[in-house]
């Protein structure tokens, strides 16, 4: 499992890098708009991921941290409802607080480091648009 999550996990950062590098080529009206959109996704996928490890303890008593993990959902679509320049600190402070949350939660060690390496490189693609804007 874990070498099966680094490979999808690093190909998901396929769509980040590119539509970024995407910048530099000229008449890409959609580069943006694609990468909030695929961001926002991708947001929401982190947050369903707990949902999931949460269905598996079988704990009845989940219903505060079920809601929790509604949290990037909302703060993605949220996103998607403001100007670019805010949806993108948006987003980038959501996956900053979200692997806070993650790694206090998933203590596996093979997933932290994943989910670290992952997200440098999400919030460095939202930031490098911040500074092109």
């Amino acid at each position: 499992m874990e070498k099966a999550a680094r490979v999808l996990g690093y190909a998901g950062l396929i769509p980040f890098i590119a539509l970024t590098a995407g910048v530099a080529i000229p008449d890409q009206p959609y580069s943006l708009p694609a990468f909030l959109a695929y961001s926002a996704v991708i947001l929401s996928f982190l947050g369903g991921i707990h949902w999931g490890v949460l269905m598996q303890e079988g704990n009845n008593n989940v219903t505060r941290a079920l809601c929790i993990c509604m949290l990037p959902s909302l703060a993605a679509w949220a996103a998607l409802l403001l100007p670019d320049r805010w949806a993108l600190l948006m987003l980038s402070v959501s996956y900053f607080a979200w692997w806070r949350h993650d790694r206090a939660i998933i203590t596996t060690v093979w997933y932290q480091k994943l989910r670290l390496q992952l997200t440098f490189v999400v919030i460095l693609m939202h930031l490098i648009w911040l500074l092109i804007l």
